[in-house]
């Protein structure tokens, strides 16, 4: 069975685009508060990795330092 292709119409698409925002907020305040990313990122059901690239170190210390 031939695999679909589908395309990513997420990034065009505004509502997608403040939700995954908002969800960035939200991971951000969580890291604020101490929570590991392994956590967080169990929490969403996603893989550790995958949130590291959506959040990687660099952004998360210069949030955190405002």
């Amino acid at each position: 069975m031939a695999k679909r292709k589908v395309r990513n119409t997420a990034s065009k698409d505004p509502v997608i685009k403040e939700l995954e925002a908002i969800k960035k907020l939200l991971v951000l305040a969580l890291l604020a508060q101490g929570l590991e990313q392994k956590l967080i990122a169990k929490a969403l059901q996603i893989d550790p990795a995958q949130l590291s690239r959506m959040m990687p170190a660099r952004k998360i210390k210069k949030a955190l330092a405002k």
